[in-house]
């Protein structure tokens, strides 16, 4: 059992055209194609950017923290000392 092709395709040319203007549809696919990769982009940025200000965070504080134990060592006098 075949089934017959309804609406087959004629022989039908192709042409370029040769003018200089682009189709507006296809300038509204490529604006779109670069908004989609704009918003990409910053969503990755914002994720980046956390994920960079949590380790400048805790490398700030770990450079507070080695300084605050490089002053108690060193100077033992003037740490402030409790009287029971």
């Amino acid at each position: 059992m075949t089934i017959a092709r309804q609406n087959t395709a004629g022989y039908s040319p192709i042409t370029i055209d040769d003018s200089k203007s682009m189709e507006i549809g296809s300038l509204w696919k490529l604006v779109g194609l670069g908004a989609v990769q704009i918003n990409g982009f910053w969503w990755r940025t914002k994720a980046y950017g956390t994920i960079l200000g949590v380790m400048l965070l805790t490398l700030v504080s770990l450079i507070f923290l080695s300084m605050h134990w490089f002053y108690r060592r060193v100077f033992p006098f003037f740490s402030h000392r409790v009287i029971d």
